[in-house]
């Protein structure tokens, strides 16, 4: 019974395959003949074609206007200079710490591996 079923199931599959190669194949030959249709009714127009290029020409561009001067603003005073570095985090001891220990870990691990080779 299990023998059955399984040549019900590949015969299924070969006729698929084959339904498939068929509608593939037609594709092809259908793309292949669409391709060709303007090669088939047009040899005269190969021999109408110009002989050279047309020439290009230079696109109208717009000129780029002067760069206007713009007066420097003035420095600011020190204490918005260190305002703005407090937005960036610090390396505190503890922070220090932290990182020592994610490297130690990532070192072991590191470590772990080259051993098993």
């Amino acid at each position: 019974m299990v023998f059955i079923g399984l040549l019900l199931w590949i015969a299924f599959l070969f006729v698929a395959m084959v339904l498939f190669g068929i509608i593939w194949t037609v594709s092809k030959i259908v793309l292949w003949l669409m391709d060709l249709k303007p090669l088939l009714s047009g040899p005269t127009n190969r021999l109408n074609a110009p002989s050279q290029p047309p020439v290009r020409q230079r696109p109208n561009v717009p000129q780029v206007p002067a760069p206007r001067i713009v007066a420097q603003a003035p420095d600011r005073p020190t204490a918005e200079t260190h305002a703005a570095s407090d937005i960036w985090p610090k390396w505190t001891a503890s922070y220090r710490q932290y990182v020592n220990q994610e490297k130690s870990l990532w070192q072991e691990q590191f470590d772990a591996l080259n051993f098993r080779e």
